[in-house]
């Protein structure tokens, strides 16, 4: 019999993507699966568009009202599947996702989690850019042991109980609490990595990476690490022994800017399709890059030396990614 999985999603006022989202993961049809979607205060129209789509695989439970650790912890409490997935609320499932994990976790009993790659989409659920690909299937455990992560949280499928064995979220990571449980992660189980797109990723004004502080993310992902070479040494963490350094006083109020994040990302995937031989594909993401932003020098000199550059040459890209 095929395992159940539990798709954990989190939302506090996703109305304008929630739809979609749900719509990407329910066209799955040969996995049982369950949508556990936890409501974090939401004040808008999220849950009705759920219940809107009466298919009994979305259960619906109330959040704390706190931060996305919180919310998360709530989730997996709350999962029943023997396979565990994460989607935000504005983002999306590729097709086929869900079998091709669960198919090779199935293959692989050895492993505790897997993922892939991951793109990169606007607010249109148009193409960005496609990150954290590699040539091979290969396993990464040794690699995020040693403080490497090279994809998003949203591609990994992983087994309940590594999960649990984990220590799902910690709250002490209010947000950005990604990279802290993907080095717990792979300090707990072995992981997989399929070199597929499995994730896509939304960019806009309102998403964590662009509405929170990168003084607070950048001190999240440094503690992570540096807690991670603690635990590797001592066999714990000053987090488990109640001794955290204290947050950062508040910074800069704002994120990256989504309009020069998306126009980043649009430069890089002109630059790919140049470097693979296709300069009209290139050309297209470089209109789209000056586009984003008219009055950029950079986007403008860009979409000038795609014009005008061969393809198949090494050239540098001159926006800010």
């Amino acid at each position: 019999m095929l395992p159940l999985v539990s798709v954990l999603i989190t939302v506090r006022n996703a109305e304008a993507y929630i739809s979609e989202t749900l719509a990407s993961i329910l066209q799955e049809r040969t996995i049982p699966l369950e949508i556990v979607l936890v409501d974090n205060g939401c004040t808008d129209k999220t849950v009705e568009k759920a219940l809107a789509f009466q298919d009994e695989r979305i259960r619906i439970i109330p959040g704390p009202k706190k931060g996305i650790s919180h919310a998360l912890n709530v989730a997996y409490a709350a999962a029943q599947g023997e396979i565990i997935m994460r989607c935000d609320g504005d983002d999306l499932f590729p097709p086929e996702r869900i079998t091709r994990q669960v198919g090779w976790l199935k293959a692989n009993p050895d492993f505790g989690a897997v993922c892939g790659g991951f793109s990169t989409i606007d607010v249109k659920s148009a193409l960005l850019a496609n990150l954290g690909l590699d040539a091979d299937v290969q396993e990464i455990t040794e690699e995020l042991r040693s403080g490497e992560t090279r994809t998003h949280i949203g591609t990994f499928a992983m087994r309940a109980e590594a999960v649990k064995a984990s220590g799902y979220s910690r709250e002490y990571f209010d947000c950005f609490e990604d990279i802290d449980f993907q080095l717990r992660l792979g300090e707990t189980c072995r992981v997989g990595y399929l070199c597929e797109i499995e994730y896509c990723y939304r960019l806009h004004p309102k998403s964590v990476t662009h509405s929170q502080s990168n003084t607070l993310r950048e001190f999240y992902d440094a503690t992570a690490l540096e807690f991670q070479r603690q635990r590797l040494t001592t066999g714990e963490d000053n987090l488990q022994r109640g001794c955290p350094p204290p947050l950062p006083r508040p910074g800069d109020k704002s994120g990256i800017s989504t309009a020069s994040h998306v126009q980043g990302m649009l430069l890089q995937s002109a630059w790919a399709e140049h470097q693979a031989g296709r300069k009209q594909k290139a050309l297209a993401f470089g209109l789209r890059s000056m586009m984003t932003q008219p009055i950029s020098l950079s986007a403008w000199r860009n979409l000038f030396a795609l014009a005008v550059k061969p393809c198949r040459r090494t050239l540098k890209i001159s926006g800010r990614v």
